[in-house]
């Protein structure tokens, strides 16, 4: 489930900075279904209980919040539609509080937020045959409401709750100054296509997913530019399958001014305008 849909990229871990490691790290485990890898006080690793596969990492901060551009949501992937009636009944039984649900066409999701007010969205995919594919290629997503009660009586055989080996990060949505500027500049670098793009925000994805990274301008033009350590986003990570289009990519990155923060032969850390800041990796499989 690495590099469905033809594509060239996966999303990786996503690293978040937080005030509170350790109940962040409890909220994840208890509700969310991850399983704690590793875990201090100032650092917490996030993943599957299955593969140890890191996820989430969570990074402690003593920096104040700040409204400035970047996360709106990670986005987990789980590979059922069982898995996610089984998501949602936990969080209903456990009392989370849900900030929505939609049926978006290609997707059913649930959305909350973490303690700290991250964006988190659990979803499964719908059958290709059921999304809206237009001759260009783009994927024309909806927002309508959530068969809530089909996807809680999918789930009735599942006695337990966890997220399994199958489940990835599936996309990541950003919040930025300008959804369009972003959006173009990221297709070029990573070599994306346009799925579907409106005024506000932009879908992308590489082959023929229907989104792998997302941008929105719904907060406004004028946040602050965001800051390394500060609480929310410190950075997420896109993974290559081919060395041939992840050595690309870092060509097109400078080609755009998107700063190298930090390089390697397997991977690169890079900053857009908005301050946020993206790990460019090479999976390891590729090397041997």
């Amino acid at each position: 489930m690495r590099y469905p849909y033809q594509s060239e990229i996966s999303l990786g871990e996503v690293t978040l900075n937080v005030h509170d490691v350790v109940s962040q790290a409890a909220f994840y485990s208890k509700y969310i279904g991850f399983s704690i890898l590793s875990q201090t006080d100032s650092e917490a690793e996030l993943g599957l209980k299955e593969s140890k596969q890191v996820l989430i990492r969570l990074l402690k901060t003593d920096l104040p919040a700040e409204k400035n551009y970047g996360l709106f949501h990670i986005a987990i992937l789980v590979p059922s539609r069982p898995a996610l009636g089984a998501a949602l009944k936990h969080l209903l039984l456990s009392g989370v509080n849900l900030t929505g649900g939609a049926d978006h066409g290609y997707s059913e999701a649930i959305y909350l937020d973490d303690p700290e007010g991250n964006g988190i969205e659990i979803y499964c995919d719908k059958p290709v045959e059921e999304w809206d594919i237009r001759k260009d290629d783009r994927i024309i997503g909806v927002t309508e409401e959530l068969d809530a009660n089909g996807l809680l009586a999918s789930s009735q055989n599942l006695n337990t709750y966890y997220l399994n080996k199958e489940t990835v990060i599936g996309h990541v949505h950003l919040s930025v100054r300008d959804a369009m500027a972003s959006s173009k500049r990221y297709q070029k670098i990573f070599n994306l296509g346009d799925k579907m793009t409106i005024p506000s925000a932009s879908w992308i994805a590489s082959g023929n997913y229907h989104h792998h990274l997302a941008f929105n301008q719904w907060a406004g033009p004028n946040l602050a530019k965001r800051e390394k350590y500060r609480p929310g986003l410190n950075y997420f990570t896109v993974a290559f399958n081919n060395p041939i289009p992840f050595k690309a990519s870092l060509k097109k990155a400078m080609l755009h001014s998107m700063p190298i923060l930090e390089q390697s032969d397997t991977y690169y850390f890079i900053e857009d305008g908005d301050g946020l800041r993206i790990k460019v990796i090479l999976e390891n499989d590729c090397l041997n």
